[in-house]
């Protein structure tokens, strides 16, 4: 309840700003080829579609993991969500449905460069969410998932007060960025100088807004929907001090999936499990989980 209470005052400190719809329209050309980043292998084990976290992108995240899992014989493909990092669209919300259909396309796309060799889905966050949903939803066939400090908490997990908040504020200043600097406070890694230089990166969209929180909780909602139906194998890997989202509520959406293995949960992990100071015991078990999985059928 105190963090549903302190989004709401939160949201309440919105600044002037925003797109006309016009504009909004121009940004979200729905034909713009998404900015994607390949760290081949040279005889791939298995190949790896990345999706990162709201406001993030794909060097971002992946930049120092996925060569590492290049060298175990991964082969990993990341891309900039529609509306995030490199895109022309950067700072316009797609919605989840455009979230799903492109994350769709680039695993149509992986499979078809890489047919023999497993695919696995790794989401950060906001990109766990819309892995998990698009896996449960049937758009992807993957033979592994990977959730990573997963935004999948919706549906009962979200508190009543902070969607009504989100709503209310969607609908009358959707476009409006959060200024108030003070009010909510959350540490996101315990590398301290990667948060520096995430925070000067020009490419990082850092103040979301009503109408992109409440696109968030559309990611969550339908992630928590589709996980019943996931079969696919699937790894959750959680950090205990994880500031942003509760452990129980995504343990109880986690727990929801028939194809889990298992829920890491690591001691000293934040909630940017690929960027903290213990990041490399979290590069481990992801290359440990996907080299294990077996290869598709011919």
């Amino acid at each position: 309840m105190r963090r549903a209470f302190a989004l709401t005052l939160f949201l309440a400190a919105c600044a002037a700003g925003g797109l006309t719809p016009g504009e909004r329209a121009a940004r979200l050309a729905p034909d713009a080829p998404l900015a994607v980043s390949d760290w081949p292998a040279e005889t791939p084990r298995a190949v790896l579609l990345a999706l990162h976290g709201y406001g993030d992108h794909a060097e971002s995240v992946f930049g120092e993991a996925a060569p590492f899992w290049a060298e175990q014989g991964v082969a990993v493909r990341a891309y900039d969500h529609r509306g995030f990092g490199r895109n022309p669209s950067r700072g316009v919300w797609p919605g989840v449905d455009a979230l799903i259909e492109d994350a769709a396309d680039q695993a149509a796309r992986l499979r078809a460069d890489h047919p023999d060799a497993p695919l696995v889905l790794i989401g950060e966050s906001m990109g766990a969410g819309v892995a998990l949903a698009a896996v449960g939803e049937g758009r992807i066939e993957a033979d592994g998932l990977i959730l990573l400090a997963p935004a999948i908490a919706g549906g009962e997990q979200v508190f009543p007060v902070a969607r009504a908040a989100v709503w209310t504020m969607a609908q009358a200043i959707p476009d409006r960025r959060w200024t108030g600097e003070g009010l909510v406070s959350f540490q996101a890694s315990d590398d301290i100088e990667m948060l520096r230089r995430l925070a000067a990166d020009p490419l990082y969209l850092g103040s979301p807004n009503a109408r992109e929180i409440l696109g968030l909780i559309r990611v969550m909602d339908r992630a928590a929907a589709a996980a019943p139906a996931v079969e696919t194998p699937t790894l959750v890997l959680f950090g205990a001090r994880d500031e942003l989202l509760r452990e129980s509520a995504v343990r109880a959406v986690a727990e929801t999936i028939p194809g889990l293995v298992a829920f890491r949960l690591y001691p000293d992990g934040w909630h940017l499990l690929l960027r903290d100071l213990q990041k490399r015991r979290v590069w481990e078990d992801v290359a440990d989980f996907v080299l294990s999985l077996p290869e598709p059928p011919a």
